[in-house]
């Protein structure tokens, strides 16, 4: 064999041998993805099978027995809270109103730009009803938290507000962004001028006691942004059909 044949050989052979690895090593990524597919399927699975209890008060952001206020929700003093809207538990074929159906369909189709198979229920009963409250500001130079609910057991606690962090977590609330600009916890996720499925998800912290106040930050000197549905539950969370009315153990 001459040497240009013996070069060829060599060159064929390493040619071969660079495939073959080129092959398993497309073998082990697609090994590996499917591996990690596989594990986030399970670790979904399993985190939608934590118990989703209630950590803060008042889901549907009922107003307390004065009206002008959230019932068990803490607002900043240099935020106004007003209630713009009641939607009644009952169906449309039991007197909801026209104006609250066409209004939930905005919520429904601005949230379906998140999550296209979003279906609200507009015209269809529901366990409570729905409250959407307005929080307008125009400073924010002390300490600029917004709002927050409290804890369940607030009342059990000698007045503790703050939730703990030893438990899995969702904190959420439908929001949607008119005026100026907030961040953080039930406000996380928004756009400004569409309704917004706003959550984030906290892992348990590992700390001994610790917790905190599930307030978002204002982060413009005034604006105004409408809620509802607001708070934190245990478990994971991660679509707005399973939020709302959580189940609160007394």
């Amino acid at each position: 064999m001459s040497t240009e044949q013996q070069l060829a050989a060599v060159v064929s052979a390493a040619n071969n041998l660079t495939n073959t690895v080129a092959g398993k090593v497309g073998e082990i990524d697609k090994a590996l993805a499917d591996a990690q597919r596989k594990y986030e399927d399970q670790l979904s699975s399993f985190s939608r099978h934590i118990p989703r209890v209630a950590m803060t008060k008042n889901f549907h952001m009922a107003p307390d027995v004065t009206g002008n206020l959230i019932d068990g929700w803490y607002v900043h003093t240099q935020v106004t809270a007003t209630k713009s809207r009641t939607i009644t538990q009952a169906a449309q074929s039991a007197g909801r109103p026209q104006a609250d159906v066409d209004f939930m369909r905005q919520v429904q189709a601005d949230v379906r730009e998140q999550f296209p198979d979003f279906d609200i229920s507009s015209a269809e009963y529901w366990r409570n009803p729905i409250h959407v409250w307005q929080m307008k500001w125009s400073e924010d130079n002390v300490s600029p938290w917004l709002a927050f609910p409290c804890a369940v057991d607030m009342e059990r606690l000698s007045g503790t507000t703050p939730v703990p962090l030893n438990t899995h977590m969702t904190i959420a609330a439908f929001v949607r962004v008119v005026e100026g600009s907030v961040d953080g916890t039930w406000t996380t996720g928004n756009k400004k001028g569409k309704w917004r499925w706003c959550s984030v998800p906290v892992p348990p912290t590992g700390f001994f006691s610790h917790y905190m106040h599930i307030h978002p930050m204002r982060t413009s000197g005034s604006g105004l942004i409408e809620v509802m549905l607001g708070g934190a539950c245990t478990g994971v969370v991660t679509h707005p059909s399973d939020w709302g009315t959580m189940l609160a153990l007394g």
